[in-house]
C-alpha cells in the first residue's frame, strides 16, 4: 500500500483554495439539494483518509435514494439537512463507499478506506500479465465495454481515437472493409507497417489477405485488401492491450516492429450461470454527397462552353436549360439507406474446478453502395479446468464464416467515380427497362453505376478456425509451467464476374469469371517457466520460453469465359480463357527462445529486461537469425521519504525504455531467385525470376522511451505522457537503380539500404470529474503527435496512380522528406492575357520560333484561362525537373475526446475523433473538374472556371480566337479554363488537388438506460439495457470529397490519403438491447 504525503503549508493553502473553486463549481453543476419531507436536522463531520488520516476535500456526501447531497470543503468538512430516517452514502475516488444510517446523531466524522482494487489493475503483456502500477513500458489498455460504446463490423475500427499512439484510419467504409492501423508512425517502405495481434494467444499479421480486383478485365482493382480481423466478433472482446514501446514488444521479436496488439475475449467466472442476448438493428446513410451539376446546370454549362470554344456545337436539347428536370442524380441512385443488425446469444458460468463461455453470434450489413454487403456467423468457446491443486488446463475456439460482396471503388471505373462523372441527362434505364448508358463517351466513362454495382459483383466467402489450447503447472512455490498448442485454418473463395452489356454506346460483348482459392494452416507451439520471488522489499519475476510456429499456404486461380446463360456462372458452363491456369504453395518458419526479467526494488525502483533469439525462413542464409533486447527502469517518486506529503499529488512514476525489435513482414523467399517458365523459338524454357541476395536480412526499428505517469487527488486525475525516438534502418527495398539493359527482364535483388525516423509525444488524460452517489462525469482524451521522416534511402521512390496519365509520379519518397510526400508541380495562378503568357516560363512550345515561347493558341498551346505553373528551376521551362514535394498526407496530429455523463440508470456518450494537417490527394476532382470532356458531368465548382471577354467591346473587328483581343473576365479564379485538347495539361498532377484533410468528427454519441432490478426480479431477468446509438454524426472539415478519413490504399505506405472514390464512412443510428437471465 502506497503512503501518502504533504506538502508545505503554502502550497497546500494554494491549492486548497484551488479546489475550493473545482468542487464548488462541480457541484453547481451537478448537484440540486433539495428539501426533504418531514422533520429534519443539520448532520455536520469531518472526512479523512485511513491511511494517513489527512483530511479529504471534495468528498461526495449524499442522502440515500436522492439527489440532497453536499461535499467537503478544502479541510475535509461537511454539513448537510437530513430527515431522521437518513442514510448517508460517502464516496470518493480511489477510496470505499460507505454507508452510516443517521439515528439520532448530530455529528459524523468518516474515516474512509483506500479501494486496494482500483490500485492493482492487471493488464495483459506479452506471455503474461503485470499489475498496471509496475509497468516500465509504453503499455495502454481498453476494456471492450467501451469498445462497445461505438458500433463497428470489426474491432480494429473502434480503437480509433481512443488510444494515445494509435492512428486508425478505415482505408474503405465498405461493410467488413480493411483498416490501417499506425503504432507511432509509418517504419517501412515495401515491408508491413500494421501491427502484429495476439488474439487469446494466436498470433495474427495485421497486413490481410488480398482478393482479386478487376484488372484482369481491363479495369482497375480498387480496394482489394480484406480485414484479417472479420472473424472476430467485437462482443467477445473483455480487454485491449497496446503495446507501444520497443521495451513492451521486443519479447515479440522480429514481428514487432509495428507494435502489439493483445486482445482478451471473455471468460466464464464461478458461479450462477449467466445467459446473455445482446442485439441491434441500425440504419446506415450517406452523410455528406459532392455538390454536382444537375440536368439544368449541365445544360447551361454545355451551352455556355459551345461559346467559349470554337468548334464546340451547342446540343439542341439543351437550348432551353429551363424546361428541363433534375436530371438523374447518380449519387442518389448508387448510395441507399442500408440496414444492419447483429444477434449474439453467450453462456457463460462455472464453478471452483470447471469454468466456460460460449458465445454465437450472426452480424449482417448491408452497404450504403447498393450491391455491396457483409455478413458473419460466429461461434467461440472458452474453457479452464482445474484438474488439481497444481495443474490447470483449458481452450479457446472460435470459428467464423463470413460472405462479402465487394463493389469496385477507388479507381476511375469505380462505382463512386462513374456515379459522378456519368451526365444527368442519362436515366438509370430505358423504356424497355434495361440499364441505360450515354449517347456519346468519353476516355473516363465506362459504364452505368448503377448497372456497375448490381451486376460486375465480386464475392468472397472465408472461414476462419482459430483454436488454443494450454495447460497450467504449478510446479513449487513461485515456479510455474506453461505450454500452449496453438492452430488456425482457414479458406476463401474470391469470384469476380464480369458481365455482358450494352448501355448505350458502352458495351461488352464477352463475359468472364476470375475464380481463385486459398487455404492456410498454422500451427503454434509455446513452452514458457514463469518464476516469481517476493520478499517484501526484493520483487522478482523470471520468464524463459521457447516457441516455435510455420504457416503452410496454396491456392489456385482460373478464368472462364463465354458463359451462355450469366445467372449460372459454374466454371464448367464456361470457356477456357487465353489466361493460364495459376497456382501457388508456401510456408514459412520462425524458431524463438525469449526471457524477460522484472525485478522491483522496495516498492521504487523497477527494472525490465527482455530478450529474443528468432530464426525465421524468410531471411537469407546469412542472416536467418536475431537477436532483439530491450530494457526498461520506472522510478515510483511518489514512494521516496524525501517526498512531502500532498492530498494532491497521489501518484508519480518516471519511466525510460530502451529496445531493439524486427519486421518480417516480407514476402516469401525474397532473398532468393525462383524460376519462371517463358516461351521460346525452341520451346519452353526457364530463366532466374530475380538476382538473389542471401545477405537479406530483417528491418530493425530501435526505439528510445521517456514517459511520465502521474495521479491526482487519489485518482481523480491520471495523466500519461510519453515521449519517443524510433528510428527504423535496414529497410528493404527493391534494388531498381540497376539498369534494365543490364538485367534484363530479371527481377532486381531486394537489399537492406534505407533509414527513417519516427519521433513525437503522447498524451493520455482520464478525469473523473464529479462523482456522486447517482451522478458521473469522466473524460477520456488521447492525443498523439508524430513525426515521420526518411534519414537516407539510395534512390527516390515514387509511386503511381494505376496507368491514368499526368499521375505516374503522385508520391516520391526520398531522403529529408517524410514517407509518401505528394510530389508534382506548384500551382502559380492563371493566365489572364497574352502578355502573361509571353512573359512566363514556356509551359508548351512554339516550334515555329527559334528559343523557349509559349505557342498560344486556344486548342494547341497555352491559352487565356490556362494554368500557369511555377518554375522552380529558373530554367525558362515547365518540365519534369520543376516537380517538387507539395504536400505531407501524414496528420500532424490526431487524437479523440469522450465524455460519459451518467445518472441513476442513465449513461450518455459523446465521443469526438479528429485528424490536424495531413493533405489528400483528392484524384476524383480531376475528373470532376478537369474539363476536358463534353460528356462528362461536372462539379458546382466548375460555373466559377475561368472565362474571357473582349478587352474592348466596342472593337467590331475583336476576335476571341485573337489573344491579344481578349482577356480573363474573372481574375480571381482559381479554376481554369473548360479545354477540349488540355494540350497545356491543366489536370496534371499539381497542388491544385491537394486539400487539407483535417477534420474533427462527432464520431458517436449513445444514450443507454439500465433498467432498476426491481422491476427485473418479477420477470427473472438478472439485468437490461437499452441504448440507442448516433455513429459519425457530423464531421466539420474543409475537404471537399466525400469523408476526409482516408487511409492508405490497400494499406500502401506510399499511397496515403489518396482518394481515388474511396467508399465513404457511413453515418449509423442503431437502437440495441443487453439483456442477462
Amino acid at each position: 500500500m502506497r503512503k501518502v504525503y504533504s506538502r508545505s503549508e503554502m502550497i497546500q493553502s494554494s491549492i486548497k483554495r484551488l479546489m475550493g473553486v473545482c468542487f464548488m463549481t462541480f457541484l453547481t453543476l451537478s448537484l440540486s439539494v433539495t428539501t426533504a419531507f418531514g422533520q429534519e436536522r443539520t448532520i455536520s463531520g469531518v472526512i479523512t483518509s485511513g491511511e494517513d488520516g489527512s483530511t479529504l476535500p471534495g468528498v461526495t456526501v449524499l442522502v440515500k435514494g436522492t439527489t440532497n447531497g453536499t461535499i467537503t470543503d478544502i479541510d475535509g468538512n461537511y454539513k448537510i439537512s437530513v430527515p431522521e430516517d437518513a442514510t448517508l452514502v460517502v464516496s470518493f475516488v480511489g477510496f470505499k463507499t460507505q454507508e452510516f444510517p443517521v439515528g439520532t446523531r448530530s455529528s459524523i466524522d468518516v474515516t474512509l478506506d483506500i479501494d486496494i482494487s482500483t490500485l492493482e489493475e492487471v493488464v495483459v503483456v506479452g506471455y503474461g500479465t503485470q499489475k498496471k502500477s509496475d509497468l516500465t513500458g509504453a503499455v495502454a489498455s481498453i476494456s471492450g465495454d467501451k469498445l462497445r460504446g461505438t458500433v463497428v463490423t470489426n474491432m480494429d475500427q473502434a480503437l480509433q481515437g481512443r488510444i494515445a499512439g494509435v492512428q486508425v484510419n478505415q482505408n474503405s467504409g465498405a461493410p467488413g472493409g480493411a483498416v490501417s492501423i499506425r503504432i507511432r508512425g509509418t517504419s517501412s517502405v515495401s515491408g508491413g507497417n500494421e501491427p502484429l495481434y495476439v488474439i487469446d494467444g494466436i498470433p495474427i499479421d495485421g497486413g490481410g489477405p488480398t482478393i482479386t480486383g478487376f484488372d484482369w478485365s481491363g479495369g482497375a482493382n480498387g480496394q482489394n485488401k480484406v480485414n484479417p480481423l472479420a472473424a472476430i466478433n467485437p462482443n467477445d472482446i473483455v480487454s485491449i492491450e497496446v503495446l507501444k514501446d520497443a521495451s513492451a514488444t521486443a519479447i515479440y521479436g522480429s514481428r514487432a516492429a509495428n507494435g502489439v496488439v493483445m486482445v482478451t475475449t471473455r471468460r466464464g467466472k464461478s458461479g450462477e450461470a449467466m445467459i446473455t442476448y445482446d442485439g441491434y438493428y441500425a440504419f446506415q446513410s450517406l452523410p455528406k454527397k459532392v455538390d454536382m451539376m444537375n440536368l439544368r446546370e449541365y445544360a447551361e454549362f454545355q451551352n455556355s462552353v459551345s461559346t467559349e470554344i470554337d468548334g464546340i456545337n451547342v446540343n439542341e436539347r439543351f437550348l432551353d436549360p429551363s424546361i428541363l428536370g433534375e436530371g438523374t442524380d447518380w449519387q442518389e441512385e448508387v448510395f441507399e439507406v442500408a440496414p444492419m443488425q447483429s444477434h449474439q446469444m453467450s453462456f457463460a458460468g462455472g464453478n471452483d474446478a470447471f469454468t466456460y463461455a460460449l458465445s454465437g453470434g450472426y452480424f449482417s450489413q448491408d452497404g450504403i453502395i447498393i450491391g455491396s454487403g457483409f455478413e458473419r456467423v460466429s461461434m467461440r468457446l472458452n474453457v479452464d479446468a482445474k484438474v488439481n491443486e497444481w495443474a490447470k488446463v483449458g481452450t479457446s475456439i472460435s470459428y467464423a464464416d463470413i460472405d462479402e460482396v465487394i463493389t469496385l471503388n477507388d479507381g476511375g471505373d469505380g462505382v463512386i467515380a462513374q456515379s459522378l462523372v456519368m451526365s444527368p441527362a442519362v436515366p438509370v434505364r430505358d423504356l424497355d427497362g434495361n440499364f441505360a448508358g450515354p449517347t456519346a463517351n468519353s476516355a473516363e466513362i465506362g459504364a452505368n453505376p448503377v448497372a456497375l454495382a448490381l451486376m460486375r459483383n465480386n464475392t468472397l466467402e472465408r472461414e476462419q478456425l482459430y483454436a488454443n489450447f494450454f495447460a497450467d503447472l504449478q510446479l513449487m512455490k513461485g515456479l510455474k509451467f506453461r505450454t500452449e498448442y496453438g492452430i488456425s485454418k482457414n479458406h476463401s473463395l474470391n469470384r469476380a464476374f464480369h458481365p455482358t452489356y450494352q448501355w448505350g454506346v458502352l458495351s461488352n460483348d464477352v463475359n468472364s469469371l476470375n475464380q481463385s482459392e486459398s487455404t492456410g494452416d498454422f500451427w503454434l507451439v509455446k513452452n514458457y517457466f514463469t518464476y516469481t520471488l517476493q520478499s517484501g522489499i526484493h520483487d522478482f519475476t523470471a520468464l524463459l520460453g521457447q516457441e516455435a510456429q510455420k504457416s503452410t499456404y496454396r491456392g489456385s486461380s482460373f478464368q472462364k469465359t463465354g458463359f451462355v446463360d450469366e445467372n449460372i456462372t459454374t466454371p464448367n458452363q464456361g470457356q477456357n480463357s487465353a489466361n493460364p491456369i495459376g497456382g501457388y504453395q508456401g510456408a514459412n518458419t520462425l524458431s524463438s527462445y525469449y526471457t524477460r526479467l522484472n525485478y522491483i526494488l522496495s516498492d521504487k525502483y523497477l527494472f525490465t529486461v527482455t530478450g529474443r533469439y528468432d530464426g525465421s525462413s524468410r531471411f537469407g542464409p546469412n542472416n536467418k537469425y536475431g537477436f532483439f533486447p530491450s530494457a526498461s527502469f520506472a522510478w515510483r517518486v511518489m514512494n521516496e521519504e524525501f517526498m512531502p506529503k500532498s492530498k494532491v499529488l497521489s501518484d508519480l512514476k518516471l519511466r525510460l525504455g530502451y529496445g531493439e525489435v524486427g519486421n518480417q513482414s516480407i514476402a516469401n523467399y525474397a532473398y532468393g531467385s525462383g524460376l519462371t517458365t517463358e516461351n521460346t523459338w525452341i520451346g519452353t524454357g526457364s530463366r532466374n525470376s530475380r538476382f538473389a541476395n542471401p545477405d537479406v536480412k530483417w528491418e530493425a526499428s530501435r526505439q528510445m522511451n521517456l514517459g511520465v505517469d502521474l495521479s491526482l487527488w487519489a485518482g481523480r486525475i491520471d495523466l500519461t505522457v510519453d515521449a519517443y525516438n524510433r528510428q527504423s534502418r535496414d529497410l528493404l527495398l527493391e534494388l531498381t537503380s540497376i539498369p534494365a539493359s543490364i538485367r534484363g527482364d530479371i527481377g532486381a535483388p531486394y537489399y537492406n539500404v534505407g533509414q527513417m525516423e519516427n519521433k513525437g509525444i503522447e498524451i493520455s488524460l482520464n478525469t473523473r470529474n464529479i462523482e456522486a452517489n447517482k451522478f458521473s462525469w469522466t473524460t477520456d482524451i488521447a492525443y498523439t503527435m508524430n513525426r515521420n521522416k526518411v534519414l537516407n534511402i539510395d534512390q527516390p521512390y515514387t509511386q503511381n496512380l494505376y496507368w491514368y496519365a499526368g499521375f505516374q509520379t503522385v508520391t516520391r519518397t526520398t531522403s529529408g522528406n517524410p514517407i509518401g510526400s505528394f510530389y508534382g508541380y506548384q500551382t502559380d495562378g492563371i493566365f489572364t492575357d497574352a502578355e502573361d503568357i509571353r512573359n512566363s516560363p514556356t509551359q508548351v512550345d512554339d516550334q515555329s520560333i527559334e528559343g523557349n515561347q509559349n505557342l498560344i493558341h486556344q486548342r494547341d498551346g497555352v491559352w487565356i484561362g490556362d494554368q500557369k505553373f511555377k518554375d522552380l528551376n529558373g530554367d525558362g521551362v515547365i518540365d519534369v525537373n520543376d516537380q517538387t514535394s507539395i504536400g505531407n498526407p501524414n496528420p500532424k496530429f490526431t487524437g479523440g475526446i469522450n465524455n460519459t455523463f451518467s445518472y441513476a440508470g442513465l449513461t450518455l456518450n459523446v465521443y469526438f475523433t479528429g485528424s490536424y494537417g495531413g493533405k489528400i490527394l483528392n484524384f476524383q476532382r480531376v475528373r470532376n473538374e478537369g474539363m476536358s470532356s463534353l460528356n462528362n458531368n461536372q462539379a458546382a465548382t466548375v460555373v466559377n472556371r475561368a472565362r474571357v471577354e473582349f478587352i474592348n467591346p466596342d472593337d467590331p473587328d475583336a476576335d476571341m480566337t485573337n489573344p491579344d483581343d481578349i482577356r480573363l473576365a474573372n481574375p480571381g479564379t482559381d479554376i481554369p479554363r473548360f479545354s477540349p485538347t488540355d494540350n497545356n495539361t491543366n489536370d496534371r498532377m499539381s497542388d491544385r488537388w491537394i486539400e487539407d484533410g483535417s477534420y474533427l468528427r462527432l464520431q458517436n454519441v449513445s444514450l443507454s438506460y439500465q433498467l432498476p432490478k426491481g422491476m427485473l426480479n418479477k420477470v427473472k431477468v438478472s439485468s437490461m439495457r437499452v441504448y440507442v446509438n448516433a455513429q459519425n454524426l457530423y464531421t466539420f472539415t474543409n475537404y471537399t470529397g466525400l469523408d476526409p478519413e482516408i487511409g492508405a490504399f490497400n494499406q500502401n505506405a506510399l499511397l496515403q490519403n489518396v482518394d481515388m472514390g474511396r467508399y465513404p464512412s457511413p453515418r449509423v443510428v442503431t437502437l440495441g438491447t443487453s439483456i442477462t437471465f
